[in-house]
């Protein structure tokens, strides 16, 4: 989903649901289907996948076209997994629960419920037929709300990323440009810590724990090539404070350039709770790089360390461009 983007598979949500009550259920079951696969929304794919599919047919296809919806076909046949889950709800769904036939599968497909449905038209006064009518009825109802309630949900969180995304995308934009312009160093150190997490991750040999120390060495690199750069070090140089503003004492620096390039008390308590949080990070992961930590524990931890990393290089490098 994330090479196609939100604004495409929210194209689909909303089409979907715009014409949900002008399409037979199975083209909406289909619909939904492919969005669910593409959201990795494993088991409602795979539910309605057998609710779509008409009986017979060669078993060892028939899973393989199951497997083909499954975000990870490693489940399949897990007790527990997403396949299972959706072959219960089938059951569940189409087991009919009364009359002769009770305890008896309806397993026709969505589009033969389509069909059987006009087979037994209202006029025709027989128990069985209208029996049968209800039925398929109930079937398609079924499947039509379960289509509905999931559309819905996929287009409040679509939505909802999308404005994530765009408000992320600017301000990436914006600090890139400022990266590339004032300090193009920082990018070069920035793709130097994506390269250590991706081969914490991607090389079963490589040592991860070393990987995520350098990792985290380039993002204080970073934090004091930001430092260099917004207010460099003084030899001698003090606060009023009193709190020394040499090279070394890059935070130190880092502090006195936020509060005097700051129109308010609140920005600079937002930017330095930024900048607290980041250090902290910082202090997490080496213990976690000195415990030897899997890459499944220490690498989400780090790059999340890499993202507060960048984000805070942002703000120290656009109150600059403020303050001009």
């Amino acid at each position: 989903m994330a090479n196609m983007g939100n604004d495409y598979v929210l194209t689909l949500v909303q089409r979907a649901l715009d014409e949900i009550d002008d399409r037979p259920i199975d083209v909406s079951a289909r619909r939904a289907a492919r969005i669910a696969s593409l959201l990795g929304e494993t088991e409602f794919a795979v539910y309605l996948g057998m609710e779509l599919k008409s009986t017979g047919g060669h078993p060892p296809a028939n899973a393989e076209d199951t497997r083909r919806l499954m975000e990870d076909p490693s489940l399949w046949g897990d007790p527990d997994g997403p396949a299972e889950g959706a072959m219960t709800r089938y059951l569940a769904s189409r087991t009919i629960p009364s009359g002769p036939q009770k305890g008896m599968m309806a397993a026709h497909s969505l589009g033969n419920v389509e069909s059987l449905i006009h087979m037994f038209p209202e006029e025709v006064p027989n128990y069985d037929a209208a029996f049968s009518r209800q039925l398929m009825r109930d079937v398609k109802e079924r499947v039509k709300h379960s289509v509905f309630v999931a559309l819905c949900a996929w287009e409040r969180q679509l939505t909802y990323a999308n404005v994530n995304e765009r408000i992320f995308e600017r301000f990436r934009s914006q600090v890139d440009s400022m990266l590339a312009q004032g300090a193009p160093v920082l990018l070069d150190q920035f793709s130097a810590v994506y390269r250590r997490l991706r081969a914490a991750t991607n090389d079963p040999a490589a040592p991860v724990a070393e990987e995520l120390s350098q990792a985290i060495t380039t993002c204080r690199r970073i934090l004091k090539a930001v430092a260099d750069h917004v207010l460099p070090g003084v030899p001698g140089a003090k606060t009023d404070a009193g709190n020394a503003l040499n090279d070394a004492a890059y935070r130190n620096r880092v502090y006195e350039y936020v509060k005097t390039h700051t129109s308010s008390d609140t920005t600079a308590e937002t930017v330095n709770a930024a900048l607290g949080g980041l250090i902290e990070r910082f202090n997490a992961i080496d213990k976690l790089a000195n415990k030897g930590v899997h890459a499944e524990v220490g690498v989400p931890e780090a790059e999340l360390c890499a993202i507060h990393t960048y984000l805070v290089a942002g703000e120290l490098l656009a109150l600059g461009e403020e303050a001009r």
